[in-house]
């Protein structure tokens, strides 16, 4: 009788110390989950000023990249050409800024055409 006793005990005592592991097991996990959540709200600020950054520098370097056409280093001589009083007027008129934003805004132009969505 005795030895069922002790068998019964050791029954009971291992079926606790299962659940026992099951609960910590179980709750370990949700702790982890609530970590997971936790790092997922604290990264979704930041990751929209990280794709940007991302797409930028991507740009930039796609920039850079591309090879300087030698039209633009004989340009430079050819502005030296220009009489004074033209100078003078074109800075009085701010044709250089000007000139300056109406090819920005084209180049602008052609690059928005080539993207499919917009263009």
């Amino acid at each position: 009788m005795e030895g069922i006793l002790s068998a019964i005990k050791q029954l009971i005592q291992t079926a606790t110390d299962f659940f026992q592991r099951a609960l910590k097991a179980i709750e370990d996990f949700f702790k982890w989950a609530q970590d997971a959540f936790d790092y997922f709200w604290e990264l979704l600020p930041v990751l929209p000023e990280y794709v940007f950054h991302k797409l930028v520098s991507g740009i930039v370097k796609f920039f850079q990249w591309l090879p300087v056409p030698d039209f633009f280093a004989q340009a430079g001589n050819a502005f030296q050409s220009i009489p004074p009083s033209v100078v003078y007027f074109a800075n009085a008129f701010q044709i250089g800024p000007g000139v300056t934003m109406v090819l920005g805004a084209y180049l602008l132009r052609f690059i928005l055409r080539r993207i499919p969505i917009i263009g």
